[in-house]
């Protein structure tokens, strides 16, 4: 028995070794941190956690300062449209973050909230001002955009990463903490090997991955600026979006009641919120039952929310066939203006900061933006 205890004894030595050399490794090894202050979530792929619901998950914790934030929230088209670059040029006296995930719903855009406020504390959350970005597809149900094969809402991206490492555990009323928030980086760092060991790997796969996809190679941003949509294409992305959203005429109501108490929960913790109605081809809202759907709905719950203490409302214009390189995401020439559009919904002129000094802050900015952005 004794030999078979050095044995164990010894195996169990070598492994923590090679796990305290791999960490040590890892640790240096960190590309998403080196040089970029501000979370981009389309950098992810270039990181050591490779996923946008990753890069999030794990670098949340750098938000929590007192320092203004712009937190860019939504799906790709808000990933794609307010680049965070040149947001932030736009906006240089403040911090601009954008924490979009692809194929998010309202659920996973909510989960994105939940996770930053998490690891704020609360003077740190008076400084959020989350942009949400907003269009018919990201109210699909949770059913539909998350079906498992017994056809109930299965698990979020956002919630895989919850649960991948232990973080959290499931319970009655979804994901429960297991670990302090205030622990996060040193969880990070723990799980660091497994981060590391995971890139190298699909690094060193990538161009087999990539041949035995079938993917299209990624086009470059002049060939997007070029791109037109034909007749055929169009086709595919109207049938496609049918079934994303589950086959139905209308929207359900859920995802609206989640939008109102997701905003209600920002503001009630000392943040702003900005609501961007987001447009798409015209051909395509033309040809989905459910951006009429969604218009109507809009109609009436926009200006309710608009008339909310910290809430604003920002409708981006123009639903050009030329300026999409696709069915949602507007051509590289087109962000720019996106974001200048939205910047100036955020900068009041000089006056109007004069005359906010003498109101209440919850207040401040509704009524001169309004007036401008409508």
């Amino acid at each position: 028995m004794k030999p078979i205890v050095v044995q164990l004894a010894r195996l169990f030595a070598a492994l923590a070794v090679l796990y305290g050399v791999l960490l040590a490794l890892s640790l240096v090894f960190r590309p998403s941190e080196r040089g970029h202050a501000r979370l981009d979530s389309s950098r992810a792929a270039e990181s050591l956690y490779l996923t946008e619901p990753k890069y999030v998950f794990f670098s949340r914790s750098r938000l929590n300062t007192e320092q203004d934030k712009i937190l860019v929230l939504g799906a790709s088209n808000a990933l794609v449209g307010f680049k965070q670059r040149e947001l932030q040029a736009a906006l240089p006296e403040r911090e601009v973050h954008n924490v979009s995930v692809s194929g998010s719903n309202i659920t996973q855009m909510r989960q994105v909230v939940e996770l930053v406020q998490e690891v704020q504390t609360p003077a740190a959350r008076e400084h959020n001002t989350f942009v949400l970005g907003l269009w018919y597809g990201v109210f699909a149900s949770n059913r539909a955009r998350w079906e498992t094969p017994d056809r109930h809402a299965g698990d979020t991206d956002i919630d895989l990463e919850r649960y991948r490492y232990g973080f959290y555990r499931r319970g009655e009323h979804g994901a429960e903490p297991l670990l302090p928030p205030s622990l996060l980086d040193t969880g990070g760092h723990l799980v660091h090997p497994y981060l590391a060991l995971d890139a190298l790997t699909r690094d060193a796969t990538r161009s087999l991955r990539e041949r035995l996809s079938g993917k299209p190679r990624k086009l470059t941003d002049a060939e997007r600026n070029e791109r037109l949509v034909g007749a055929s294409e169009q086709a595919g992305y109207l049938a496609f979006w049918r079934k994303y959203m589950g086959n139905v005429e209308r929207l359900e109501d859920a995802p609206f009641q989640i939008l109102e108490k997701t905003v209600d929960d920002i503001v009630r913790a000392g943040g702003q919120v900005v609501l961007v109605d987001m447009p798409i081809p015209s051909w395509h809202a033309a040809g989905s039952p459910l951006y009429a759907d969604y218009s109507r709905r809009m109609e009436t719950l926009l200006p309710e929310l608009a008339a909310r203490e910290r809430v604003r409302v920002v409708r981006i214009a123009g639903s050009d066939n030329g300026d999409f390189s696709d069915e949602v995401h507007p051509k590289p020439r087109v962000t720019a203006l996106w974001s200048e559009t939205l910047a100036s919904a955020l900068v009041l002129p000089e006056h109007e900061r004069e005359q906010n000094e003498h109101r209440s802050p919850l207040r401040q900015a509704d009524a001169g933006i309004s007036r401008r952005i409508r």
